[in-house]
């Protein structure tokens, strides 16, 4: 964290003109301007934080032991690979520590993206990259939405779940997102057509004044690793030699390293078969063949463009009741023909029939399929569809 009253540069670099805010060590905004990035006008002498657009990067949370160093480099950068389109040799993955519940949290970036970003930044003193949705505030029961350039929604709807949509996408990313009775708060930009009958509450005109405090405060640097500022690095030279030092010590535990490699090896192998068989709950019927990314955008981009219409209704009219009755846990839901089957425990068979109940009195049509007994309570699954389907 900078020294109260230090000066330094935000930098947006979203868009054709980027925005850039001079601020103090609180982000309290001194100066703000808008710029071509290849004709700069902000100052060039000060420490800065550049704010990426969050459409390049994704955040990811991995069930990882307690590793640090190198090890936990290569461990990320393998265990991450499973969720990623293209090669993991071509991406950026950076450790951005552990959450509460003790799973090591990460963005990846890719490298070109990190090189064409770098290259138009040459001359400035570079400190911190970091993903510009991840910046927003945001605190519990809210969601934080901003507009950039009138092409791109930002959103923040936990400490770790954040994301940069296309704003024809805006109304259907908030459907999944927003829990029921979140307060929206609207940071800055163009609000889309999609969104202005919400009940937003505007708490900053400016974008980059919203982004500026937690720009400093970024709980993630992507420059790390080869893309390290040299000046950073430089300090480091006169310890070479511990270098060498550490690299005798991970010599003589390379035994340790195999094994955990193996250990990492047989959680990853679990991993891609609880990735299996969610993809199978969400998708029956479809064989992934290790293209669960590319199938599972292409389904999603069936229900943009209305091929499995009502689903995003269904979901939208059923979500308040299940997050409203005590006790209710969804195990897995599923789509077809207009009908949406929700896999659901509860303690009892009494609290399932409550809920086919509370479900048919929004004018659903809503059966319970099955039901059944064991010691940690009662599993059904329940079919709900619009009346007269």
């Amino acid at each position: 964290m900078p020294r109260a009253g230090a000066s330094q540069l935000v930098i947006h670099a979203v868009g054709p003109a980027w925005s850039w805010a001079s601020v103090d060590g609180d982000g309290r905004v001194l100066a703000r301007g808008q710029c071509d990035p290849g004709r700069p006008d902000w100052p060039s002498d000060l420490p800065t934080r550049v704010l990426v657009d969050a459409r390049a990067c994704t955040p990811l949370s991995l069930d990882l032991p307690e590793l640090s160093g190198a090890r936990l480099d290569q461990a990320l950068r393998w265990a991450a690979e499973e969720y990623l389109a293209g090669a993991a040799d071509e991406e950026h993955v950076v450790s951005a520590g552990r959450s509460a519940d003790g799973r090591t949290r990460c963005v990846v970036i890719a490298d070109a993206r990190m090189a064409e970003l770098l290259d138009g930044l040459g001359g400035l003193k570079l400190r911190s990259v970091c993903p510009d949705a991840l910046c927003l505030p945001w605190s519990a029961g809210r969601v934080t939405l901003a507009g950039n350039d009138d092409s791109v929604l930002m959103m923040r709807w936990g400490e770790w779940d954040f994301g940069g949509f296309d704003q024809d996408m805006a109304a259907e990313a908030l459907v999944t997102a927003v829990p029921p009775q979140a307060e929206i708060v609207w940071c800055g930009g163009s609000v889309p057509a999609a969104l202005q009958e919400l009940p937003l509450r505007v708490e900053q005109d400016r974008l980059i004044d919203a982004l500026a405090p937690g720009a400093l405060a970024a709980p993630v640097n992507l420059l790390s690793g080869r893309w390290r500022p040299r000046d950073a690095a430089g300090g480091w030279r006169g310890w070479r030699w511990a270098a060498g030092l550490a690299g005798a010590v991970l010599l003589l535990g390379g035994t340790t390293l195999w094994l955990e490699r193996q250990m990492l090896r047989t959680e990853s192998a679990a991993l891609q078969a609880e990735i299996d068989q969610r993809f199978a709950q969400a998708f029956p019927g479809m064989t992934p063949a290790g293209r669960h990314r590319e199938l599972a955008e292409r389904e999603l981009a069936r229900l943009r463009f209305g091929q499995s219409a009502g689903l995003l209704d269904l979901m939208h009219r059923t979500s308040p009741v299940l997050s409203g009755q005590a006790g209710l846990v969804l195990e897995g839901l599923s789509f077809r023909d207009g009908q949406l089957e929700l896999r659901v425990r509860a303690a009892d068979v009494a609290a399932l029939d409550e809920l086919e109940g509370r479900l048919r009195s929004l004018n659903l049509d809503a059966a319970l399929q099955s039901a059944s007994l064991d010691g940690q309570g009662a599993s059904g699954r329940l079919r709900v569809s619009e009346q007269g389907r």
